[in-house]
């Protein structure tokens, strides 16, 4: 399954927002609920990001290292998806995998897509 370069949106809700990236769809051959949006926005660090999420929504699940950076793996209690979260200079980059539909897969399987990205783009993202 791969993404459809065709279905790319703008991540940020609104102008004038300080966040930047884009949104995709997966083809899939039938109507699919999966999407992967990656974007980047002002962030002193991981460890504020995990402060600034640390409602009763919000799962923090172990740091990996990718390429020899640490990444942050965080999922909602509440919703089907699951994120990456990468420190790039004084930004973050988010790296968000969704599935929107009836029956959601396991959390592990919307974490193995956002990582799965993360794997692909990390080499990109400047330090």
């Amino acid at each position: 399954m791969s993404i459809d370069p065709t279905t790319a949106t703008d991540a940020a809700g609104t102008d004038g927002q300080t966040l930047r990236g884009c949104r995709w769809r997966y083809i899939t051959g039938k109507h699919s609920g999966w999407s992967i949006a990656q974007f980047v926005g002002n962030s002193a660090s991981l460890a504020a990001d995990k402060a600034k999420f640390r409602s009763g929504d919000d799962i923090w699940l172990a740091d990996l290292s990718i390429n020899g950076r640490v990444v942050g793996l965080h999922r909602s209690a509440q919703l089907a998806d699951c994120d990456t979260y990468v420190q790039s200079g004084r930004a973050g980059v988010h790296t968000v995998a969704m599935y929107v539909g009836p029956t959601p897969p396991p959390p592990s399987e919307i974490c193995d897509r956002a990582l799965a990205f993360t794997r692909a783009t990390i080499s990109k993202m400047p330090l």
